[in-house]
């Protein structure tokens, strides 16, 4: 269930999962939740950086703005039942047809965590990067 447009909570009846009340399906579905409410960060950030796209007269490349694979950028677990997370994943802008070009622009952080059977799932941070500018 989304607590806010940047959090989500989910309760299990196993007290003490060992990690497997963190599955990667429902924080996939959190995610996808987030994108599609207008007031959540993340959402925020996708249309920003389209209208940043669409201002600067290029053409989005397929959808324009892509967030990449999650990986797990932090785990500390603390018995059977509790457990803390931490997903990150870049955020990039592609544009352009046969010359394209893409940008990381954001390093976007998520906590998911287990406290026995009580799971929460929030935005950390959204950080931009310049790994390189060609201007």
């Amino acid at each position: 269930m989304m607590t806010s447009p940047d959090s989500a909570s989910a309760n299990y009846e196993d007290k003490c999962s060992n990690g497997s009340n963190l599955d990667q399906f429902n924080r996939d579905r959190f995610l996808k939740l987030m994108l599609a409410d207008q007031k959540s960060k993340l959402s925020q950030l996708k249309v920003a950086l389209l209208n940043e796209i669409k201002q600067s007269g290029d053409e989005p490349r397929g959808e324009g703005v892509h967030i990449g694979e999650w990986n797990q950028t932090f785990h500390d677990r603390s018995g059977c039942g509790t457990n803390t997370n931490t997903y990150s994943a870049f955020v990039v802008t592609i544009t352009g047809g046969n010359a394209n070009h893409t940008v990381v622009k954001y390093l976007v952080t998520i906590d998911d965590d287990d406290n026995a059977g009580k799971r929460t799932l929030k935005i950390r941070d959204i950080r931009p990067i310049n790994l390189r500018s060609d201007n």
